[in-house]
């Protein structure tokens, strides 16, 4: 079973493809319709939080910071 830290997740986005990966839209009944709250995943390949999906789910290792927040980091 596999174990993912729900704190890396993005609230306002598709749990099914943070967690299962890429491949949980092939049998996603919102695919393609306005309801589909992963169209950004798909398209970024990212979550909101910045972290990579891959086709197995969320990559923990793999995070981009918003440009905001890597400016503030700077400082």
């Amino acid at each position: 079973m596999k174990n993912i830290d729900t704190s890396l997740l993005s609230t306002t986005e598709c749990w099914g493809v943070q967690i299962n990966g890429l491949r949980h839209c092939q049998n996603c009944k919102w695919t393609g319709i306005s309801a589909c709250e992963g169209k950004n995943i798909v398209k970024t390949g990212r979550n909101a939080r910045g972290y990579r999906i891959g086709e197995e789910g969320l990559i923990a290792t793999d995070r981009l910071l918003p440009k905001n927040r890597a400016q503030e980091a700077k400082a």
